[in-house]
């Protein structure tokens, strides 16, 4: 007998509606992901091509995303801290 999940993954997979998903959980968990200070002041957009599109409320912030990018990545990995 198969649990639900691994059912629900399988259905997914074959539909191939994973990548889309995985896009809109980024999006959807933003916050999350990088903490309440940034995401006050951005607002991510979209994920084209593997990289997603952050609204920023100033240039300042802009170039503090930019510092902080390779964080930003590691924090949106299952696992990341």
């Amino acid at each position: 007998m198969k649990k639900i999940g691994k059912i629900l993954q399988n259905v997914i997979n074959d539909l191939g509606i994973d990548q889309p998903i995985k896009r809109y959980e980024a999006l959807n968990r933003w916050s999350d992901i990088v903490g309440k200070r940034i995401a006050e002041v951005t607002e991510p957009e979209k994920i084209k091509n593997g990289k997603i599109f952050v609204k920023v409320k100033t240039d300042s912030w802009r170039n503090e995303l930019v510092f902080h990018k390779k964080d930003i990545i590691r924090w949106g990995k299952p696992g990341g801290t």
